[in-house]
């Protein structure tokens, strides 16, 4: 008799024999101030940012949606208003990431604050079109302790035509939230915002996130997001903007500063205003702060330096229980299969609003959910243990599979990917094999052989072959063509295998496998000779793996903690990996067109967001194995 520990959650399960398991196992069952300009805005009397592209901001776009309504706003420095500061409005590039920003004053640029901290752009832009994102960005300023051109604040405003006649409010707290949210479509020092074309949905869900952190009229970090299901870190973000205020307040070349600058310094080149301070802290969460003073005028904030400075955000609701693994669809919205039996699937939003009602979608066979994929199309797949069939839900959570789709060969499907064709594969644990579906749900072949030893993942790569991570005893992982021709016989085997539990493929064609037997990752080449010696150490076993669009690599431990590792295998995370407040277990992982990294926690059923710490990946997964985008930036 051989005890098994359940690969996804909690739960001890037993198993009998090598193809005998309890239904619901691995189920996780498991100088001088000026005057605020109106209508014209005056010339910038401290300080320029860096151009958003040739030194000198670009005139306008124009032939959009008209001239600008009464925006106005403060800006801070903690809680004493920011006099002298050059305030300037862009646009959002979509040329490339980090390129081809334009400012959109009209004028000189930038309008100046008062001895209030006040500006007002009122009938100043013009907007390109009304859901062209938009940022504000003060440079330069005095609050109190002298000029200080190191001083540069954002905020993310959102879709020029909603920007209406509300306050805006630019302070530490806002650059904080915007620095962290965009980090992927920016380069730290200058203040340039853009993406690449075929990822302008990534960019302003990015923008929608910001939303989530701080109160954009207020400038205050919200303990909630709107939708009031999220857990804001809101100690982590204010004592983040208390290190930059403690530079802001004081006049430039001070102290606090040169401080500031050392203790974020990247790459051996430190920062030179506080914006690209920020956005060193937030693409290198593992940096070590320290040193630096966390209190200041922002409160509630950390009492001491956290584990790391992710910023993390955890959502709760939506029928999640028993979360397993997770996909995110073509609009960003992620998707979670509750291994309940009946099972669900819960649908949160962007940022994390519930899209599912307060129990879920059901119907369609849903029985055990172990894993979601999501075509082309929007369909969300889910794979079904404990009745062995495949649900299919369209976008609106509509079941269209009736009892489930069903074949003789699935038993006890673990997992689901599907390849450029939009056939749908299934890691059968039960008895060893693979189904392959067609998009219609119709089993059309079953492979068998080959290596497969309790199979429990599946992904497929550029070249549509299928690749199966073993969880049995012989360590291993299968390769298949797409119809089914094994590569060996045996599998392949080495690299610090053992109990592999996902697979994941890299732009390379390498595959990258979760042991959940033992704390390491494993990387085989395309051939399957294995690369990683014994294993790439992680702080604990490895649930779940995925590659971003900078082609490293991303796990969810069993501890609650997520790595980051460079594709050579060197840590990037720090040895403790990177951790939520709230986080006990990790079961899956997805990377979203934004950069934000989604875990499942089936132990406390939340989902939990860690805001622009990959580089986005294009989405759905079934995009990028057809268009040859697996570890690329779309």
């Amino acid at each position: 008799m051989r005890f098994r520990v359940s690969l996804r959650g909690i739960n001890v399960c037993v198993a009998l024999a090598a193809s005998v398991a309890l239904v619901g196992c691995g189920a996780g069952v498991v100088p001088v101030p000026s005057s605020p300009t109106t209508g014209t805005p005056s010339s910038p009397t401290t300080g320029t940012p860096t151009s958003p592209s040739t030194g000198t901001p670009t005139t306008p776009s124009t032939g959009g949606a008209g001239t600008g309504s009464g925006k106005s706003g403060t800006v801070y420095g903690g809680q004493t208003p920011l006099s002298g500061a050059n305030v300037f409005l862009y646009a959002v590039g979509t040329s490339g990431y980090g390129s081809g920003a334009t400012s959109l004053l009209n004028g000189a640029g930038a309008v100046t604050t008062d001895s209030k901290g006040a500006f007002n752009i009122a009938g100043a832009y013009t907007c390109p079109s009304s859901s062209t994102q938009v940022y504000a960005v003060a440079v330069g300023g005095d609050a109190g302790g002298g000029a200080n051109s190191s001083t540069v604040l954002m905020s993310a405003l959102g879709s020029c035509g909603n920007l209406g006649a509300a306050q805006v409010v630019l302070n530490e707290v806002t650059t904080v939230a915007s620095a962290y949210a965009l980090a992927q479509f920016m380069t730290p020092g200058n203040t340039v915002v853009g993406t690449s074309s075929a990822n302008v949905s990534g960019l302003t869900n990015a923008f929608r996130t910001v939303t989530n952190l701080y109160d954009s009229e207020t400038g205050q970090t919200r303990t909630k997001t709107p939708a009031g299901n999220g857990t804001v870190p809101t100690t982590t973000i204010n004592a983040l903007a208390n290190l930059l205020a403690a530079c802001v307040d004081t006049a430039g070349g001070s102290a606090a500063c040169s401080k500031l600058f050392q203790v974020t310094t990247v790459g051996g080149t430190a920062p030179r205003d506080t914006l690209a301070a920020i956005l060193n802290a937030a693409r290198n969460p593992g940096i070590n702060l320290g040193s630096l003073t966390l209190s200041g005028p922002y409160s509630p904030a950390l009492a001491g330096a956290p584990n790391d400075w992710t910023l993390s955000v955890e959502y709760t609701g939506g029928g999640l229980n028993q979360g397993q693994l997770i996909a995110v669809d073509g609009s960003g919205n992620v998707w979670v299969p509750n291994a309940t039996d009946p099972g669900t699937l819960s649908e949160f939003s962007t940022v994390g609003e519930t899209l599912s009602g307060n129990s879920g979608f059901s119907g369609g066979g849903l029985s055990c959910p172990q894993a979601v994929a999501v075509d082309l199309l929007g369909n969300v797949w889910a794979a079904n243990w404990c009745n062995n069939t495949l649900s299919k839900h369209n976008s609106g959570g509509t079941a269209l599979s009736g009892a489930g789709f069903a074949s003789n060969g699935t038993q006890e499907p673990s997992a689901l990917a599907i390849d450029g064709n939009g056939n749908v594969f299934t890691a059968n644990a039960k008895n060893d094999t693979v189904t392959k579906f067609n998009a219609s749900g119709s089993a059309v072949a079953q492979f068998q052989q080959g290596g497969l030893d309790f199979p429990y993942a599946v992904a497929v790569d550029s070249s549509q072959n299928v690749w199966i991570a073993n969880s049995g005893d012989t360590n291993s992982v299968s390769k298949f063509s797409n119809t089914g021709t094994a590569a060996s016989q045996t599998g392949f085997t080495g690299g610090g295998m053992k109990a592999a539990v996902g697979v994941a493929i890299d732009a390379n064609g390498n595959a990258w496998v979760a042991n959940f037997d033992d704390a390491v990752v494993s990387k085989i080449d395309s051939s399957g000779a294995p690369l990683s010696g014994a294993g790439y150490a992680v702080p604990a076993d490895v649930a779940w793996i995925a590659v971003d669009g900078n082609n490293t690599i991303w796990t969810a431990n069993t501890d609650g903690s997520i790595s980051h590792l460079a594709n050579t295998g060197a840590a990037i995370s720090p040895a403790t990996g990177y951790i939520s407040n709230g986080a006990t277990g990790a079961v899956g992982l997805a990377v979203d067109g934004s950069g934000n990294v989604w875990t499942t926690d089936n132990s406390v059923n939340s989902l939990f967001e860690y805001i622009g710490a990959a580089t986005p990946v294009a989405v759905p997964m079934q995009a990028a194995v057809k268009n040859n985008m697996l570890g690329k930036r779309p």
